[in-house]
């Protein structure tokens, strides 16, 4: 028994492609040699991690094709192999990988599409937060809603793209023909939440954005008035603020105020 940990550790090793050597442990057959038989376990763990990519990030592997994807899967594999227990996390780099490795780096929607595809999975790990209404807005004393702070749910993201990310990810969710990836004119900033067990996004102006920051900085619905008094005047900002928090409770986002 007292051998056992350190055959483990060996075999991972090998399997994970640390080692060049078969652990001298191991025995071979008289079909095949130790080394054989452990390059099946190396090449099943090998499928494995870029299967669990294919799960992980399927709009890059629709918008790269199979050969390339796996390739890709390769490479990602031999520089960030797993050091996790969960294989859940194993693909938590390959964004920062793509955005900064050739030749995937040369084609940066490949790299949004991936930022856009691992946040969207962070939601469904992400906590559980109690829920504000619109009614539990409604009766709120009107002199209370200066000093109102609004606190955003755990199971929320936020990103700007550069790219139709998703508009593609939509058309590769739907089994449909993607439109041809496009610039835009101007980065877009989007949300992106858990609402239930779906995962919603849309796209935010720069002022509701502003506010969404406002509120994960902890100020209260005054500040966002005020600060929304200076972006948009005085005669809309009291109004739009409203709209805000009223959609915000809509779409599930608020967990207290």
């Amino acid at each position: 028994m007292t051998q056992l940990p350190a055959l483990q550790r060996s075999f991972q090793a090998f399997v994970l492609g640390g080692h060049d050597a078969a652990p001298p442990t191991i025995a071979g057959s008289a079909s095949a040699s130790a080394e054989e038989r452990l390059c099946i376990y190396a090449e099943a763990i090998a499928l494995r991690f870029s299967e669990v990519l294919g799960e992980d990030y399927p709009g890059v592997h629709a918008m790269l094709g199979d050969d390339a994807f796996r390739a890709l899967a390769g490479a990602y594999a031999a520089a960030h192999p797993s050091r996790n227990r969960s294989i859940r996390w194993f693909g938590r780099d390959l964004p920062g990988f793509v955005q900064t490795k050739t030749p995937w780096r040369e084609h940066a929607v490949i790299g949004e599409m991936a930022l856009f595809e691992w946040r969207k999975g962070e939601l469904i790990d992400a906590a559980d937060s109690p829920l504000v209404r619109v009614e539990d807005i409604a009766a709120i004393a009107a002199d209370q809603w200066v000093g109102m702070q609004p606190r955003l749910v755990a199971a929320l993201r936020r990103l700007t793209l550069e790219w139709n990310v998703p508009a593609l990810w939509s058309a590769v969710d739907a089994g449909g023909t993607p439109p041809p990836p496009t610039r835009l004119e101007r980065p877009v900033q989007w949300l992106l939440w858990r609402e239930g067990i779906h995962i919603r996004w849309r796209s935010v102006d720069a002022d509701e954005a502003w506010a969404l920051q406002a509120c994960d900085d902890g100020e209260d619905f005054g500040f966002i008035c005020d600060g929304l008094c200076e972006r948009i005047g005085l005669d809309a900002a009291a109004f739009r603020a409203a709209t805000y928090l009223k959609q915000w409770a809509s779409d599930s986002l608020l967990a207290a105020l």
